[in-house]
């Protein structure tokens, strides 16, 4: 939802102020450079690491080394671009202003996907970030009706 709130501000608020509302190519270009060249490194990418050490308890510093090796050494950004990219140009081009946000995130499910294949590269599948046998998780998943 926060990704959604995101970018309904950026791209429905923010980019109609910078980039004008001309229907044409050469602003579909320039929203989805803006997109993919400041706002994929600034705003939107990052966030999902800290997050992850959030939910999972370690510190962030941590997550933002993760993130810089996953950018200079896993090709994050190419990921990100080679996907991105082409779905941005066709939300900036074709895509009515009112439907970017749901395109967006019907397109963000695949890319959450790729995104955890290369956040999670190098942790070993054996482990297990949750203990089965801690009581806390048991208790837990017990009230959430997950486990009787």
């Amino acid at each position: 939802m926060v990704l959604g709130v995101s970018c309904e501000i950026m791209y429905n608020r923010l980019f109609p102020i910078i980039f004008g509302t001309e229907a044409s190519l050469a602003r579909a270009i320039k929203m989805t450079a803006f997109d993919a060249f400041i706002n994929a490194p600034l705003l939107w990418l990052w966030p999902a690491y800290v997050t992850q050490a959030l939910v999972y308890g370690y510190p962030k510093r941590q997550a933002i080394q993760k993130y810089i090796t996953d950018v200079k050494e896993n090709g994050l950004l190419k990921k990100y671009w080679s996907l991105w990219i082409p779905v941005s140009m066709i939300n900036f081009n074709f895509v009515p202003p009112h439907f970017r946000i749901a395109f967006v995130a019907f397109i963000s499910f695949f890319w959450m996907i790729i995104l955890s294949m290369v956040a999670n590269k190098d942790q070993d599948p054996g482990t297990c970030v949750v203990d089965p046998a801690d009581k806390d998780v048991e208790g837990m998943l017990e009230t959430e009706g997950l486990i009787a």
